[in-house]
């Protein structure tokens, strides 16, 4: 990518996330701490303040990409997790044969959930 001249640190910020990509970024600051405050306002899997390939020698940390970069991330926990197929399966032990609100309803049944909606998510009765 040719190198670019702007006219201000917002600008430079709004071109590099002016894109449908964002794997690996850079930001080159005379002062480390703002580069690190400019480097979290672009939308990019990797930024790296003053260096250009820093993140490829840090085995530990994930590297991936945001919008229509990659698909997935490499290194670290989340690197293997992506060959992992994850299935959550729940087995209840305890409870009713069927379940309250299944049909046919009884007014009983009824009742119980309507007190059980107030008593978790209402703030007392509403007249009508």
């Amino acid at each position: 990518m040719p190198i670019m001249l702007v006219n201000s640190e917002e600008e430079a910020i709004q071109l590099a996330n002016d894109s449908s990509m964002g794997l690996n970024s850079s930001v080159f600051a005379g002062n480390a701490s703002h580069g690190e405050q400019v480097a979290r306002r672009v939308q990019s899997g990797a930024v790296i303040v003053n260096d250009t390939i820093a993140n490829y020698l840090a085995m530990e940390i994930p590297i991936g990409g945001v919008k229509e970069s990659g698909v997935g991330a490499r290194h670290g926990k989340i690197g293997i997790q992506k060959y992992c197929k994850r299935q959550n399966v729940v087995v209840t032990r305890f409870g009713p044969s069927r379940e309250l609100y299944y049909f046919p309803y009884s007014k009983v049944a009824a009742k119980l959930t309507e007190w059980l909606m107030v008593a978790l998510f209402g703030r007392g009765r509403r007249r009508r």
